[in-house]
């Protein structure tokens, strides 16, 4: 089943889906300063907000390229986790939502949040996937149900995919203390039975939260 009510983490095949190149590519990162963790080497930012944590020279470059050099391999990734989860239709985010959490104090996520507080519908079900091995300061953390304020750091390393409800579960991440920078996409995939068209946008991308806005069908 894909709904359950606490966290779990799934795999991937990296040989399949190389999304750590793919992404280094598309920042273009290469020789020495291929390391997707040293990335607060190149450039730091301020400690960032929600207003601005989608708005680094980084995310601008995910986003250019997206369509170009991510999408095959992320629909065929959604594809296979159709499958796995045994539907013939997913309703599923068109363009995962990029993240970076610099080395050495800064955060990705301006605030704590649940995501009905953003819109999102309770149906929605959050795949967050890390292109490096995360540790304890640069992941997510998260509480186990709803308000039971249970927090802990959920690590996840490279090929692994961590699913969640973050409509109703309370997230966000710690200031990353560690030396090395975390990179990661998260996206959502939604039951078509389940489903419900909102008016309502995504308060990053501008668009409605319905098929052929914020979300396709495959």
């Amino acid at each position: 089943m894909m709904y359950q009510q606490a966290p779990y983490k799934i795999t991937y095949d990296t040989t399949k889906y190389p999304f750590r190149d793919i992404v280094s590519n598309m920042l273009g990162l290469s020789g020495e300063n291929r390391k997707l963790e040293e990335l607060h080497l190149l450039k730091q930012y301020e400690l960032v907000k929600r207003e601005n944590d989608q708005k680094t020279d980084w995310h601008k470059l995910y986003y250019d390229r997206f369509v170009a050099d991510f999408r095959a391999s992320y629909l065929a990734l959604v594809d296979e986790l159709k499958k796995h989860f045994g539907y013939n239709e997913i309703i599923y985010q068109q363009i995962p939502t990029f993240r970076v959490q610099l080395a050495n104090g800064n955060i990705a996520v301006g605030e704590w949040h649940k995501d009905k507080t953003y819109n999102h519908g309770i149906s929605e079900l959050n795949f967050w996937m890390p292109f490096v091995d995360t540790n304890e300061f640069n992941t997510i953390w998260m509480e186990s149900e709803e308000d039971k304020g249970d927090f802990k750091a959920y690590t996840v390393q490279y090929g692994e995919i961590l699913v969640f409800n973050g409509a109703n579960l309370f997230h966000g991440n710690k200031q990353n203390n560690s030396d090395e920078t975390r990179v990661s996409v998260d996206f959502r995939l939604v039951d078509p039975a389940l489903f419900i068209p909102s008016e309502n946008g995504s308060i990053n991308m501008q668009v409605k939260f319905d098929i052929g806005g914020y979300f396709a069908k495959l």
